[in-house]
């Protein structure tokens, strides 16, 4: 069990003030004087309670435990990269977790009604699947400290504190927790190792990418289907396939040590991925969409690394759109509204796609994954029937500006396709999965587009990119301001442009649903923050000095910087500029004026 012993010295906890914590907590109804910083001289740590809640239906009240690395035999070979820091810091958000949930203190309280006995719930911000910066474990280095940061539900029945499980928590089991995971002694060597090796190793491979020619890769026994349920664990039992391609076309990058791993590596251009229904297409572009993150140890999409701007594309139907320019796929559409700024509250599916891909090329993308059943069908091809029966269709399908958008902007694909053989004509390389195993088919494809061949009308020129001014409405900083309690969707109280979530049910806000790279609720958490801090600016910002800015700040200051003006954060997990901008363009109410690059 977690909770351990008793800290019944009167100097263990004493307050850095003149009252010990055991004369703070006999001061009927003082959970409000918990704000401060206590001190735990045994273990040589401060116990720091930034917010405390207003009653026990209020958000938790915000706790942090701050010790010296000096005092907590953490080795420097740990903490000397950024990289490893944030393999580290990962680490041991995970112990924290697990010890609190085998303690079972991350569980309310729930009494009968209003006067039954309410809150005690201990959590900290557990990860996932993947190895992310989060700032529920936060190592600075500038100060010599490292901290863990928790959220507690202070204990009360009806009007009446709960000063004993209060105790038990703050003062009994926070201290064991520390002595568990801030005590380097306490911890497996070998297991610290492998977890921050591994994540290392994957952040070196997908650094070989662009040197290679490749855009992506897939090791040799890597696990891509997943399990299912909340936490996409591997999927296990015989007959789970591991992933492997044939001898003659695999590739190979370099571990850290030297030694080479080999597997599937898929070049920068564009990559047609075909195959028989359920036989594992779409399973490796869902591995590939989360390439872009590390894994941690046993998921068996370790050695999965793709392109770190690479960007999932969907059609949206629904979504709003402010100013952007799509003319390279839409033109003269009905109405005479100008595609160079095209603006709607109620994107098509074709609207919204092409939204998606201006949107990602503008902030940086440089490989899109598509999939042809999240897809507009009518932005992906058109047929030579079609082009004979509508004489004036708008649209300028992708498969005509693939080839210039990779000459043009240095910009790969990778597409899922089932029943369009048209994209075979325009493709570098042609991936067939059979039985979940991978096969290179370029020869046969060419030989098939001779033998049936098709008119598919290439553009020598891809066309612009949109250049986005954001004004942020000021009513999203009005009420609560925004925040995220789950993963798909942002509340922002102030806007008065719900968004209908159900037949029944619709809330202002921020549909983040179609945004398939964010994993964590903790990166829905710091947009939300972002957001804030934007909308409190004067005037209007762009993405080009608002993203580098970010990076800067988050690399100079940690995740804390995305709005310094808030309460002390454990909940925020780091998320890249690109989802940055695309929870952005997707405000309602955008006071925005856009140009063309």
């Amino acid at each position: 069990m977690l909770i351990g012993g008793s800290m019944s010295h009167p100097n263990v906890g004493r307050r850095l003030s003149t009252k010990t914590a055991n004369e703070w907590y006999k001061m009927t109804g003082a959970y409000n004087q918990l704000r401060g910083q206590f001190l735990h001289a045994e273990l040589g740590f401060k116990l720091v309670v930034d917010h405390v809640q207003g009653d026990a239906y209020a958000p938790p009240s915000r706790v942090r435990t701050i010790a010296e690395l000096s005092s907590t035999g953490i080795p420097s070979s740990l903490l000397h990269s950024h990289i490893r820091r944030v393999a580290f810091a990962d680490y041991l958000t995970r112990i924290a977790a697990q010890l609190i949930q085998d303690s079972q203190l991350s569980e309310t309280a729930t009494g009968a009604g209003w006067s039954g006995p309410k809150g005690g719930a201990f959590r900290i911000n557990g990860p996932g699947q993947q190895v992310l910066e989060r700032n529920s474990c936060v190592i600075k280095l500038s100060e010599n400290t490292i901290e863990l940061r928790f959220t507690v539900s202070l204990p009360a029945q009806g009007r009446t504190i709960l000063g004993e499980k209060a105790h038990q928590v703050l003062l009994n089991a926070v201290p064991e927790l520390v002595k568990r995971t801030l005590h380097f002694s306490s911890l497996s060597s070998h297991d610290v190792d492998s977890h921050v090796s591994s994540v290392e190793e994957q952040d070196y491979m997908r650094s070989q990418l662009k040197s290679r020619g490749l855009v992506a890769f897939v090791a040799n026994g890597s696990i891509l289907p997943r399990a299912g349920g909340p936490f996409a664990r591997p999927m296990t039992g015989p007959k789970v396939v591991p992933f492997e391609i044939d001898s003659e076309h695999e590739v190979s990058l370099s571990r850290l040590n030297g030694h080479l791993v080999y597997g599937l590596g898929i070049p920068a251009g564009v990559t047609v991925l075909s195959g028989g229904g359920f036989h594992g297409k779409s399973t490796l572009l869902e591995a590939l969409e989360l390439g872009i993150y590390n894994h941690i140890p046993g998921d068996g999409r370790e050695l999965v690394v793709t392109d770190p701007t690479a960007v999932k594309i969907r059609a949206e139907d629904g979504r709003s759109v402010h100013r952007t320019d799509i003319s390279p796929y839409i033109t003269n559409i009905p109405g005479g509204q100008d595609t160079r700024q095209f603006t709607t509250g109620d994107a098509s599916g074709s609207t919204s796609m092409a939204a998606n891909i201006q949107e990602a090329l503008e902030v940086g993308c440089r490989t899109l994954l598509i999939d042809e059943d999240s897809s507009a069908t009518n932005l992906l091809i058109r047929d030579e029937r079609m082009h004979a029966l509508v004489q004036n269709e708008p649209i300028t399908p992708m498969i005509s500006r693939v080839r210039a958008l990779k000459k043009d902007y240095d910009t790969s694909t990778i597409i899922v396709i089932g029943g369009l053989g048209d994209w075979l004509s325009v493709a570098d390389n042609v991936i067939v999965m059979n039985s979940y195993r991978p096969r290179f088919r370029n020869d046969e494809a060419r030989l098939i587009c001779q033998t049936h061949p098709s008119k598919v009308q290439i553009a020598e020129r891809y066309g612009n990119l949109p250049n986005h001014s954001l004004g942020v409405p000021p009513a999203v900083v009005a009420s609560k301001g925004p925040f995220a309690k789950r993963k798909d969707f942002i509340l922002v109280p102030g806007l008065d442009q719900p968004i209908l979530r159900t037949s029944t049910d619709a809330e202002p806000g921020i549909d983040l649903s179609s945004i398939d790279q964010l994993v964590e609720t903790g990166q829905s958490r710091l947009l939300a923050a972002i957001l804030g801090n934007v909308a409190k600016g004067k005037g209007p910002v762009t993405f080009s000095k608002l993203l580098p800015a970010l990076s800067k700040a988050f690399e100079d200051d940690g995740l804390d910087a995305a709005d310094l003006s808030s309460p002390v954060s454990g909940d925020w997990v780091w998320t890249r500029g690109i989802e940055i901008a695309a929870m952005l363009c997707r405000l309602r109410g955008m006071q925005e004026s856009s140009q063309t690059l």
